[in-house]
């Protein structure tokens, strides 16, 4: 069966395909930034509560519903403009996986709950079930986390969609050569900013001790993640390999630019100054982001252009989604200012 086949006509997006990719890009590195803080700092903190340090677990606890809740809102946006750019590739893999993909709902909600079980019931539970809760909830999360590497992955490879006619009722990808170091690389991602978020919660405590820890994991997590990094890119197809090694100029740049920004990030890491290294890990999940991005167009090229797309040249949903994305925002960023004013905000 020839692969072609298999992928769905793509269906006539309302402005230029540029403007989707551009969102779809800058809300993906406000979602990994969220989802690595909450996720790398839950199991910072489980790992030092299973050595009997339980002040990390405790101040960690008390951040993760609402940094949860805000990595699941800052996650549709990503996903959406994914779907309105590469929907026909998206929705197959989605549908391809069946019941793992749908059980990612139930996985993410009792995570979400165990955490705020976590948080409002602590004092009534013991040690051990406040553990078995917390490392449950953290396991939930990487199972999300799993199922949304495979699916990002599954996307890209008509030519693994066959088995589905196979008698699969679904099924993972298990072998890509790229799942894992991806999958890797983004949950060791996860430690190094939740590190760092460890690192700046000390420094609003004025907790030493806290900033020495997330320091200390977001520098050994980096640098191991950089090495992740080298086993990810050579696990991509050769051709996509060849076009970051300087057949593709714009990626090849994209690259090197990322490699830069997260040598100082790393720099100032080492140098112990979190406020720094914050700033440089912005820039540096943002060009991954763009990093990524290449990856999906490279994957997709003998299959697909979004110049291929048609344009119905509609603008007036863009500028009504523009009013919104202002009005919504200030609205946030209000709610934000409430919550650090409250009690909960300032704890």
């Amino acid at each position: 069966m020839n692969p072609a086949s298999l992928i769905p006509l793509a269906e006539p997006i309302p402005i230029h395909w540029a403007w989707f990719d551009i969102l779809l890009i800058a809300t993906f590195a406000a979602h990994v930034l969220f989802m690595n803080a909450m996720l790398g700092s839950a199991v910072i903190g489980l790992t030092q509560a299973a050595r009997g340090r339980n002040e990390l677990i405790r101040a960690v606890g008390m951040k993760l519903p609402p940094l949860l809740a805000l990595t699941i809102n800052l996650g549709v946006a990503p996903l959406l403009f994914l779907q309105v750019n590469y929907g026909n590739f998206d929705y197959v893999s989605s549908v391809l996986m069946g019941g793992w993909w749908l059980a990612v709902i139930f996985v993410l909600l009792y995570s979400y709950y165990g955490f705020y079980i976590y948080k409002f019931k602590y004092e009534a539970m013991g040690t051990g079930m406040r553990l078995a809760l917390f490392g449950s909830s953290v396991l939930g999360l990487l199972y999300v986390g799993f199922m949304f590497s495979n699916n990002m992955t599954l996307m890209l490879r008509p030519e693994g969609w066959q088995p589905y006619f196979n008698g699969y009722d679904g099924f993972l990808n298990w072998r890509d050569p790229a799942l894992y170091p991806r999958f890797l690389h983004m949950m060791v991602g996860a430690l190094a900013v939740g590190g760092l978020f460890v690192a700046l919660l000390g420094r609003h405590q004025k907790n030493e001790g806290f900033i020495e820890t997330g320091m200390w994991w977001f520098t050994r997590a980096t640098m191991l993640n950089l090495a992740l990094g080298i086993w990810f890119l050579m696990a991509l197809p050769d051709k996509v390999l060849l076009a970051f090694m300087g057949g593709n100029l714009p990626a090849t740049l994209t690259l090197v630019a990322g490699l830069a920004s997260a040598g100082m990030m790393l720099y100032a890491g080492f140098r112990m100054e979190p406020m720094r290294v914050a700033g440089w890990a912005v820039l540096t999940v943002l060009l991954m982001a763009f990093i990524r991005h290449w990856v999906r167009v490279l994957y997709l090229k003998p299959w697909f252009s979004m110049d291929s797309v048609p344009v119905t040249n509609q603008y007036g949903s863009f500028y009504l989604f523009l009013g919104f994305l202002v009005v919504g925002g200030a609205i946030i960023a209000y709610m934000l200012k409430l919550y650090f004013k409250s009690g909960q905000g300032r704890a």
